[in-house]
């Protein structure tokens, strides 16, 4: 038996076996908003663009229970957006890798939250291991997040951020998703403060952010190392921009490459910020350009328009949220394709994303 089928026979299992925890996934139909709500457990690790997305969701409970304790599970390195923030009470870290090394940590994990005797468990990010959590910790309610993965023709595709927000209906919850919004954090503003002075960052002259890269693991999404840099002296030269380059400190290599091909320089701030300061100095600037990925939720996020270059994913589904954001998509039978890497060989989509295509983008964002 392969691990597929196994992990699908495991999760039927436990579900049947732990069939009396309540979910709202129309199993177990149940309304919730007359319940006394005092602990709330949030759990959601995963990567930087899903959590964000389900951030509307999380302050929607917190409107909700406004007297409750909310503690917040997340991935390592996204507690330090919310950390001190009014979003949660209190936030834990899942560390999925380390997890995976020692069963001992992920038991002690389980039973931690255990002790903490919570009300209610909302669990946005459905797993095998999230299920072992839930059924350790038999909270009294629990709500399931349920991806919507088929449409039928003449329904919408909802957006991630309005499908997290449905798990919350027993609750009474019925709130539009309108925007997301990521407070910044003080510390965070006072670094990016330092990095623009130690940069020759000239607050007279438009500050536009590229993201160069999606990672390795959904190469199918990114636009190109060269078509960066030709846009990036473009802006400079005909918008008087100054350009800085985001990410983490894996885009390194990729970013030194271009800047290093770029007849005009450009800021690289890619592996020298934190999370919480990336959000801060992605605050600051005009505008974003990037594909399908962290770095444009998390400008979505605090504010900043975005323009987003999109192919082989869904913009109604992963798109930016909130008015002003441009997106940048090609008209294909193969578009979206859903794809980890491009089932033609051709990455057509990101191909017939020009230069001039991102540059009147821009151009209107900063004169709208």
């Amino acid at each position: 038996m392969n691990n597929s089928v196994f992990s699908s026979c495991f999760r039927i299992f436990l579900e049947l076996y732990f069939k009396n925890y309540f979910t709202n996934s129309g199993h177990y139909p149940i309304m919730m908003q007359n319940m006394q709500i005092k602990k709330v457990v949030f759990f959601k690790p995963g990567a930087i663009g899903d959590f964000l997305q389900a951030l509307p969701a999380l302050q929607a409970l917190k409107r909700k229970f406004p007297a409750a304790h909310i503690t917040v599970v997340v991935s390592p390195g996204l507690d330090e957006l919310i950390q001190g923030t009014s979003i949660a009470d209190r936030v834990l870290v899942f560390d999925k890798t380390k997890f995976k090394k020692r069963a001992k940590d992920f038991i002690d994990f389980a039973l931690c939250l255990k002790r903490e005797q919570y009300d209610l468990f909302v669990d946005m990010q459905t797993s095998i291991r999230s299920l072992m959590i839930r059924a350790v910790n038999h909270a009294p309610r629990t709500l399931i997040y349920r991806k919507q993965k088929i449409y039928n023709p003449g329904t919408r595709r909802l957006h991630a951020a309005e499908n997290f927000m449905e798990t919350l209906r027993p609750l009474g919850i019925h709130e539009p998703v309108e925007s997301i919004d990521l407070p910044l954090r003080k510390e965070a503003n006072l670094h990016v403060d330092q990095f623009f002075v130690e940069q020759g960052v000239d607050q007279r002259k438009p500050l536009i952010a590229l993201n160069c890269s999606v990672g390795s693991a959904r190469p199918a999404r990114n636009w190109f190392p060269d078509r960066f840099g030709e846009l990036a002296d473009q802006l400079i030269k005909d918008l008087n921009a100054q350009i800085v380059f985001v990410g983490g400190s894996e885009d390194r290599d990729v970013i030194q490459t271009i800047v290093s091909k770029m007849h005009k320089p450009a800021i690289i701030a890619a592996g020298c910020l934190s999370l919480s300061q990336s959000a801060a100095l992605l605050a600051r600037v005009a505008c974003l350009i990037s594909s399908d990925t962290g770095p444009l939720h998390l400008a979505t996020a605090v504010g900043t328009r975005a323009i987003g270059l999109y192919g082989s994913t869904d913009p109604r589904r992963t798109g930016p949220v909130g008015k002003k954001h441009q997106i940048i998509i090609k008209n294909f039978s193969c578009v979206p394709c859903e794809k980890k890497e491009c089932p033609t060989g051709t990455r057509l989509c990101m191909t017939e994303i020009t230069v001039q295509d991102v540059f009147q983008a821009v151009q209107k964002a900063l004169h709208t």
